[in-house]
């Protein structure tokens, strides 16, 4: 088989035939005049159909054409992947003979594959009796392989609907009295223009455009002028044709010569503006090649200088370039090279210290930007960029301005003029000026034709209008789509199109430094170009590549400018010992950058070094008590809310007069109307709670505060805010009843702790009927919510046989399928609120039964029917909801446990629930077990967080085993290290000094002041 060789994209049977051969037209035309075609393209047109109207492909031929009287041999695969064969001769006679003699080859030649079907082609028509009596004869010997033959007749068939190919051969005016009737429309016949790529993409470019002659000529040429003529015109013939890709290729012969007659300076000028013109595309690999030009011709001639300098020009550009965390080296040292190099150096720092937002280097580069924009030898493009960022840098606009409105720059660089100043103007919160700067500049570029920065201005249009105006209607989306439809355009930058996809790639695989360099080169196009949502996903990228990176300032420096408030504060917890300093990026120009700060210093609060506290606090109070500034309080870069969150997180550390400052503005804010909320309740309310705690001359007035804001706000009841109001109970007990006298549960079950007598009865005697009261259900009608715990604890004083039905109700309503997980829960603990004032009698059943939910619970109807919305791809998601309630039924069965029997069943239950999602249930059951798990601290100490806890608070009594103690001191999670620091704390003596000291300077300050360190012991030893 080793006369077939695949068909070549190359080969003559992908040419455009020699001439059209018109019919002699008069009315209709039956047949196209195949025998008047020459040999060569009778093949031609047999392959055309073959490829085009069959849709065959992968071809082979054997032998090579015009061998064997002018035949062609040929087999390809049909898109079902059945094998074709075909035979064709430009036959004067055809009969019996001639069909015989082809079946017979056919078999008698192997092939590269398996073949089903076998076409013989031939220019005349075939109607001889004896001829289609020898064909049938051959069709039936010959199968299951299938016969067809292509006669004059057939040929004419097949291409009676395909008059792009009639037209090629034999001309319109035999197309249109021969074909069907047509359009001459791109997508039908497409334009000579169009066949010429698509034959260049066939036959390569060079075959199709002649010049590969040239460069096979070059090849030959032993005189080295000569051969660089030859390269040169061979190049320009494919420029000429648009292919300038595959002209660059013949770049580096055309050096090599250029340095062998003696122009080695013009062809290092030419390595070096094809370096930049990859760079500017961001073509990497193809800048680097040029690179290794410029060393070959420094080899070529050691002794240039010109050759020198364009090797340091190319060296500090790709330094730049390639650098992941955008270092911009000084200004002037960068400056080299020709005046050109020195420009293009300018900007690629300038534009990445705008895209990295380093103000103070484009402060000092200002003047160098204005005086490198003043060469006249330069385009208006490379100018006005540079005009740009000395604009950018200075905050003076008006004169670019002026320039670009009197269309002294023409209309596509005033739209850029102009998105580039709303970006400005955007970043310094001047909205409504943004919005129209940036509706001007799509309307410039669509005077300009530049349809994809116009859309783009219009798509940055309405992003920004989330900032500001986020529930306008979205007119301008059809506007956006209007425009993207209008064509393409050559961009008026230059721009690396793939660079976003590129690191969204490189982070994928890890390949981190490669993902960065493209992030960067994604943020600086953005940028350069006013593309506000390209910029914005851009810093996303790039900041995650810098986190796993280990790059945390810079990755919250870029999700500041983002606005990213979630993705800034997951960074936040995903470095729970190392606070991020961004103390700079407090005086950011614009409401979201400030509101994703604070959201950063909020999740950080703890770690926040002491010494930081004063500017920290003087930027937080300092948003409650000065002017309300632009901001967008309902979403999650809000500077107002993420300023009340951060203070939650300091306010202990705050000093008295600030404390002062911030509890008047809350005292002063606006009554809340019924069922209504402040984004800030809970945050607020943890602010308060702390300088309730913590500064004493306050407490009164912040006590008073938390009880009116918690007995309207359920969500913002916590053990931090609860804890306040149980330290201050003489200062909160009035507030307390004014509240009950006035119907707030709430506050009725606060009073249950100071002692029955402050209950009202009717109140506890309508709690009672609640929790006894059998509850009702409607098929098919599922409700959420009980308040039974706050029930529970306004009962706890009525009588043992009351508090029997009570549990009795509350255990029958955990185990019924109608309710769910969630309601099962909050039943259990209910129950086990009541434990302690059970009568003993019962105490033994209702074991029973909590030990029997805690292993088997009854399938719940309520959570089958959650569960067809818990899909994480589901369009409508109910997530959140507790599916399990055993880890509340171990909490009861623990309370319930009376003897070393059951504590020990008990304990056997809460083990075989470790490892579950959350340890929080287990660990409320081992505290009531006591010191029977002492035995088994190392075990529990690699569990969950609060079984750790529970494990530190332990071994601050007992002390085993001894290595436990530093390993805990040092545990990740701060909730672990603040219990320890309590426990210690509460003992009181010196018997554990060696951990002692490693929480004392551990990095939390909750941990510290657990211990018992003061905040200015604190901030003394953090100073030393």
């Amino acid at each position: 088989m080793t006369d077939w060789h695949p068909l070549p994209l190359g080969s003559s049977l992908n040419d455009a035939p020699t001439a059209p051969v018109p019919a002699p037209v008069i009315g209709k035309l039956e047949l196209l005049p195949f025998n008047d075609l020459s040999w060569e393209d009778f093949e031609r047109i047999q392959w055309r159909v073959m490829r085009d109207v069959e849709g065959l492909r992968h071809a082979q031929l054997y032998g090579e054409r015009g061998q064997a009287q002018y035949g062609l041999d040929v087999v390809a695969l049909a898109p079902d992947g059945r094998g074709t064969a075909l035979q064709s001769k430009k036959y004067k006679q055809f009969g019996p003979a001639q069909i015989k003699a082809a079946v017979k080859k056919f078999r008698a030649t192997r092939r590269p594959f398996s073949v089903d079907r076998l076409i013989i082609g031939v220019a005349r028509p075939v109607r001889t009796t004896k001829a289609i009596e020898e064909f049938a004869a051959q069709r039936k010997l010959l199968q299951p392989i299938e016969l067809d033959l292509w006669d004059s007749q057939e040929l004419s068939y097949l291409l009676r609907g395909r008059p792009e190919i009639v037209i090629e051969f034999f001309g319109m005016p035999t197309a249109e009295a021969f074909c069907l009737p047509f359009k001459v429309d791109v997508t039908v016949v497409p334009r000579a223009e169009v066949v010429a790529v698509r034959e260049a993409i066939a036959r390569t470019p060079e075959v199709t455009t002649g010049a590969q002659k040239d460069f096979d000529d070059a090849a030959e040429s032993s005189d080295s002028a000569r051969a660089l003529s030859l390269i040169e015109a061979g190049q320009a013939k494919l420029r000429d044709a648009g292919f300038w890709p595959h002209a660059r290729q013949y770049n580096k012969e055309r050096v090599r010569l250029l340095a062998k007659v003696g122009r080695t300076n013009e062809a290092a000028r030419h390595v070096l503006d094809a370096f930049w013109a990859a760079l500017d595309q961001g073509l990497l690999g193809t800048a680097q090649i040029t690179r290794s030009q410029l060393d070959e011709l420094s080899r070529l001639d050691k002794e240039n200088d010109h050759v020198d300098l364009y090797r340091r020009v190319i060296g500090k550009a790709l330094d730049l370039y390639n650098n992941p965390t955008a270092h911009v080296p000084e200004i002037k040292s960068i400056l080299i090279g020709d005046p050109l190099d020195r420009i293009r150096l300018a900007l690629l720092a300038g534009e990445m210290a705008l895209a990295n937002d380093y103000q103070d280097w484009l402060t000092q580069a200002a003047p160098e930007f204005v005086a490198l924009s003043g060469n006249d030898a330069i385009d208006q493009v490379l100018r006005t960029r540079l005009r740009l960022l000395a604009a950018d840098a200075t905050g003076v606009w008006a004169e670019l301005l002026s320039d670009a409105r009197r269309l002294n720059l023409g209309h596509g660089l005033l739209g850029l003029v102009t998105a580039r100043y709303a970006r400005h103007l955007a970043l310094q919160q001047k909205f409504e000026e943004a919005d129209l700067a940036w509706d001007e500049a799509s309307g410039s570029a669509s005077l300009a034709q530049q349809w994809s920065e116009a859309s783009t201005w219009i798509f940055s249009r309405r992003a920004f209008r989330g900032r500001w105006n986020p529930f306008t209607g979205d007119g301008l989306l059809p506007l956006q789509t209007a425009i993207r439809g209008m064509g393409t355009s050559s961009p008026l930058l230059p721009v690396a199109a793939a660079a976003h996809e590129d690191a969204l790639a490189a982070l994928s695989e890890q390949k981190l430094r490669a993902g960065a360099i493209s992030a960067q080169r994604a943020l600086r196009d953005a940028v350069s170009i006013s593309d506000w949502v390209g910029e914005e996903r851009a810093r996303r990228v790039l900041a995650a590549i810098l986190v796993k990176s280990d790059e945390p300032v810079l990755a919250a420096r870029h999700l500041i400018r983002a606005g990213a408030a979630k993705a800034i504060e997951e960074l936040g917890k995903s470095l729970p010992c190392n606070f991020i300093d961004i103390i700079a990026e407090l005086g950011a120009p614009n409401y979201w950058s400030i509101g994703t700060s604070y959201r950063l210093l909020a999740t950080q609060s703890d770690i926040i070094p002491d010494s930081l506290i004063d500017v920290v606090s003087q930027h937080l109070v300092g948003e409650l008590v000065a002017d309300r500034k632009p901001d967008l309080p309902a979403f999650a870069a809000s500077r107002y809310n993420n300023a009340v969150k951060a203070l939650a997180g300091i306010s202990e550390r705050l000093d008295v007069s600030r404390a002062s400052a911030m509890l008047s503005h809350f005292e002063q804010q606006s009554p809340v109307e019924k069922n209504h909320y402040r984004y800030h309740d809970e945050d607020e309310a943890v602010a308060v709670a702390k300088v309730a705690l913590t500064h004493i001359p306050l407490a009164a007035r912040a006590i008073s505060h938390l009880v009116a804001l918690l007995g309207r706000s359920q969500a913002a009841r916590n053990s931090i805010t609860l804890g306040a109001i149980d330290k201050n109970q003489p200062l909160a007990h009035d507030a307390l009843a004014s509240l009950a006298a006035a119907g707030n549960q709430w506050a009725s079950e606060m009073l249950s702790f100071e002692g029955s007598e402050y209950l009202d009865a009717d109140v506890t005697q309508q709690a009672l009927t609640r929790l006894t009261t059998p509850l009702k259900h409607a098929t098919g009608v599922y409700s959420t919510g009980t308040n039974a715990i706050g029930d529970s604890l306004l009962i706890r004083h009525h009588a043992p046989d009351s508090i029997n039905t009570a549990v009795g109700e509350l255990l029958s309503r955990a185990d019924d399928p109608h309710i769910g997980s969630a309601d099962r829960g909050e039943y259990l603990i209910a129950a086990s609120n009541l434990v302690p004032h059970l009568k003993d009698s019962r105490r033994e059943e209702y074991f029973e039964v909590a030990v029997r939910m805690a292993i088997s619970p009854k399938s719940s109807d309520h959570d089958k029917i959650d569960d067809q919305f818990r899909h994480k791809l589901g369009g409508f998601r109910i997530d959140g909801k507790p599916r399990d309630s055993r880890g509340q039924a171990v909490v009861l069965a623990a309370a319930l446990a009376r003897d070393a029997e059951q504590r020990e069943r008990v304990r056997s239950l809460v083990y075989s629930r470790l490892g579950e999602e959350s340890d929080f249930w287990p660990t409320r059951a081992l505290q009531q077990l006591g010191d029977t798990v002492k035995g088994d601290l190392a075990f529990l100490a690699s569990q969950g967080w609060a079984i750790r806890s529970l494990v530190a608070i332990l071994w601050v009594e007992h002390g085993e085993p001894p290595h436990l103690g530093l390993r805990l001191a040092a545990d990740p999670d701060v909730r672990v290290r603040r219990a320890f620091a309590g426990a210690l704390s509460r003992k009181g003596d010196s018997s554990h000094a060696a951990v002692f000291e490693e929480l004392a300077a551990d990095p939390a300050y909750s941990v510290r002041s657990a211990l018992g360190i003061s905040f200015g012991e604190s901030r003394s030893a953090e100073a030393k």
